[in-house]
């Protein structure tokens, strides 16, 4: 699932361009991003971050990266097949 700053109408559009395979969750009051600290400190922008929760709750993985999406994937997939054994 992905998480933006904006609006759910933004969201939806985005996901729809973009066709992607997963959900994507406005959050214009900014409660999920702040939660998670995903925020740039003092601008309070979202930052690029992805997160892997185990079935246990809590985070396997935080990866940031502003530039690199393939290092994401890359990443979470790592974390995700460490757990599976």
């Amino acid at each position: 699932m992905g998480v933006t700053g904006g609006p759910q109408e933004k969201s939806d559009n985005f996901h729809r361009i973009l066709d992607l395979p997963y959900p994507l969750v406005g959050n214009k009051d900014r409660t999920i991003l702040k939660a998670y600290e995903a925020r740039w400190p003092l601008i309070g922008l979202a930052r690029r971050t992805t997160y892997v929760i185990g079935t246990d709750r809590k985070i396997q993985l935080a990866f940031n990266d502003e530039t690199n999406m393939t290092a994401h994937a890359a990443r979470a997939l790592e974390a995700v097949s460490a757990t599976d054994g």
